[in-house]
């Protein structure tokens, strides 16, 4: 009965008969198969049926509640003893900025998955946080950071794997149309671009006066996507606030100009986000590593 139960587990948790299905590798007959036997051993009715879900009935519900946490530990400890002749199994959940996904991670997932294939992983491009116990096993976010902040993500561990200047800067032809701002202050006359899930919004952070200040900028254009601001402010859109990475380049060629250097306070961190486990996965520790050496290389070729 408990290979059903946890069987039972990851239809509530996908929502679905046929991706439980598909990550024990049965039959979706097979599936159905299962769930009625237990639903027939408990004598309860465990599932809603509709044509496009599945959901729990109440008594469903409170048996879900009652074993995932221990159904997620028998998967992993199946999972971990299968991986102990260095034979490492099973799926890794990724959720990642898409910057980060396109610059380094989609290249360092693929040379894992050459190295380590009978591991799979599901990879979701997503700039805000997200659930990591029922969504993903890591997170990779970006955020603006400066001193005297405080981080709120205290009960997860946090490992920066990037950290980086942010500039402010446009481009010529809208600095020719628009008077260059002289301090943050002057922020307030123009169009500014920024990301929410990146910086805060339109809350942007200078040093001034010796100290870092928040300033309101007007709400001109958001998108959680730093290559299209990027691309706006190539458009003569506006001003962006963005990695000093993404940017460089086109301030090197005089495609941007970067401004309000005197006043740059915050930095561009990605950070690598997972819960605390007391045991702790083969094949979750295997990629952590694996990321961590892979991008230490990516960054030190960079710089050459």
């Amino acid at each position: 009965m408990l290979d059903k139960i946890i069987f039972f587990c990851a239809v509530v948790k996908s929502g679905s008969l046929s991706k439980a299905a598909e990550e024990f590798n049965i039959s979706v007959s097979a599936a159905s198969r299962w769930v009625a036997e237990l639903e027939k051993e408990m004598g309860v009715s465990l599932l809603k049926r509709s044509t496009r879900r599945v959901s729990p009935s109440q008594t469903g519900m409170h048996l879900y509640e009652k074993f995932e946490p221990l159904a997620r530990d028998a998967r992993e400890m199946i999972e971990e003893v299968m991986s102990t002749g260095n034979d490492y199994i099973g799926l890794i959940r990724i959720a990642s900025t898409p910057l980060f996904a396109t610059e380094h991670l989609v290249d360092i997932i693929s040379s894992f998955l050459i190295e380590y294939p009978k591991i799979k992983v599901k990879l979701f491009i997503n700039p805000f946080p997200v659930n990591l116990v029922d969504e993903v096993d890591f997170s990779i976010r970006a955020q603006a950071s400066y001193k005297g902040k405080i981080d709120h993500d205290s009960s997860d561990v946090r490992k920066r794997l990037v950290s980086e200047p942010l500039v402010t800067v446009a481009s010529s032809r809208y600095l020719s149309q628009h008077p260059a701002p002289q301090s943050p202050e002057d922020l307030a006359d123009h169009c500014c671009l920024y990301s929410k899930s990146l910086v805060g919004g339109n809350k942007w952070q200078f040093f001034l006066n010796g100290k870092v200040s928040i300033y309101n900028i007007p709400n001109f254009f958001e998108c959680d996507n730093s290559e299209i601001l990027k691309r706006l402010a190539l458009n003569h859109a506006g001003i962006a606030y963005l990695p000093k990475s993404l940017v460089e380049e086109d301030i090197r060629q005089g495609h941007l100009v970067s401004i309000l250097e005197n006043y740059m306070a915050s930095t561009f961190d990605i950070n690598l986000y997972y819960k605390r486990r007391e045991h702790y996965p083969a094949r979750l520790s295997l990629f952590k590593d694996y990321l961590i050496n892979s991008l230490e290389k990516r960054l030190l070729e960079k710089k050459k």
